[in-house]
């Protein structure tokens, strides 16, 4: 969980600084406003964006299955020892997950959660203001600097996949030239790690998150999904032989060119049973 360090109030004169009219006062409400994420009116505009980004939600998701089906399905990527060793790395960490969670799962599915609030807070050129709070029931880090991003990067950034990513390339360029791993083992390890994020956002988000709340839920859940159908979109086309991202782009566009004509299509045969 990111927090932003509250501002001391200093005191101050009724008669220290001139007045500065009006236009100056309207401008620091309005910044006061629109800095404070827990503001009404940040909320309502956020929830507001949340509504308008469920259609959203729905062509990513259209995209992804055609993705799913022309370049796995079809295309007999699904029969590679890749995709295979991927498939047996994600099965192996949710026969954990279901039969064998544990504290230390916890604690580094927390310390992962933090550690990406941080790298979060580093990339908006924030910085932390304590050292980060981490235990297997919880954790927290103080920053002077917060936005949805931030807040909700650990639903969507596959922390110990990025690493596990990072690892295997630095071995690789190490050790090249005395040993060589087979890259099987590399989709093993994306598999068991990127399912560890996506079981434990599930589990997560399910239950009350103060990085969802303060964002409002239909804001952070649609982008939380709509992040997460993008990285493993991602993941896939960078994995498939088969798949480029201009095909991908080109059925997104087909996909939003066309929702509404058959959302309306839709209505219309649905209203024909009434």
């Amino acid at each position: 969980m990111a927090r932003k360090a509250k501002p001391r109030n200093r005191a101050r004169g009724r008669d220290s600084q001139p007045s500065q009219g009006l236009a100056t006062f309207l401008s620091e409400r309005a910044g006061a406003i629109f800095s404070d994420p827990h503001s009404p009116v940040i909320l309502r505009v956020k929830f507001l964006i949340g509504l308008a980004l469920i259609p959203l939600c729905w062509i990513l998701f259209e995209t992804f299955v055609v993705l799913l089906q022309a370049d796995t399905l079809a295309a007999a990527y699904w029969r590679t020892r890749e995709f295979t060793f991927f498939g047996l790395g994600g099965a192996l960490w949710l026969v954990l997950f279901f039969f064998a969670r544990c504290r230390p799962m916890l604690y580094l599915y927390v310390a992962g959660h933090e550690w990406t609030h941080a790298l979060f807070v580093w990339l908006f050129r924030g910085r932390l203001l304590q050292p980060i709070k981490i235990s297997h029931t919880g954790g927290h880090i103080i920053t002077d600097r917060t936005n949805f991003l931030i807040s909700l990067s650990p639903y969507f950034f596959p922390f110990y996949t990025v690493i596990a990513v990072a690892v295997w390339i630095f071995f690789h360029w190490v050790a090249a030239d005395h040993l060589h791993p087979d890259l099987v083992w590399l989709y093993a390890l994306i598999g068991f790690t990127w399912m560890f994020h996506f079981s434990f956002t599930v589990w997560m988000i399910l239950r009350k998150q103060s990085d969802v709340e303060q964002n409002g839920r239909i804001f952070s859940f649609t982008v939380i999904f709509s992040a997460n159908i993008l990285i493993l979109s991602g993941m896939l086309i960078v994995a498939s032989p088969t798949a480029s991202f201009r095909s991908f782009l080109a059925s997104f566009w087909e996909n939003l060119r066309t929702f509404w004509p058959r959302l309306v299509e839709t209505g219309v045969e649905v209203g024909r049973w009434f």
